[in-house]
């Protein structure tokens, strides 16, 4: 039986739980979970981002504002935009329910964070830990 939110049981476990997993991992090779929705949010009200569209999936495009920002933050976007897959896209997240940013453009966000050192993955597991704020990150 689905909640409110269509949660799968096993997702609204997590999240009665407040898991680790449920608070920040990877889906695939993107940002994911609370702190991925966050930062999905955070960069749209920010207007570094644009929703195409309020489909499961929705396209998502770049503004210069959000162009200029992610580079200084070390964000490869012309390795984003010039990748054979979607650019980026909004990503079902898969205990929230809400969308994290996914794509070409998810990854390189993924692994600029990382290179910070904002966060940081653990061996063997999905689940990544946060060594900082992603807000913080954001706000450099």
């Amino acid at each position: 039986m689905l909640n409110k939110l269509n949660r799968s049981a096993q997702a609204e476990r997590e999240a009665n739980r407040n898991t680790p997993i449920r608070r920040a991992r990877t889906c695939y090779d993107h940002l994911a979970g609370v702190a991925g929705v966050e930062l999905f949010v955070d960069m749209l009200c920010r207007g570094w981002i644009i929703r195409a569209d309020a489909g499961n999936h929705p396209e998502i495009s770049l503004t210069s504002a959000g162009r200029e920002a992610l580079m200084r933050r070390g964000v490869d976007v012309e390795r984003a935009q010039d990748a054979k897959r979607k650019f980026g896209y909004g990503c079902l997240d898969w205990t929230e329910r809400r969308h994290h940013l996914g794509g070409a453009l998810g990854a390189q966000v993924l692994a600029a964070l990382e290179a910070s050192g904002t966060i940081g993955r653990l061996c063997g597991d999905r689940t990544v830990c946060i060594q900082g704020s992603v807000g913080h990150w954001l706000d450099d």
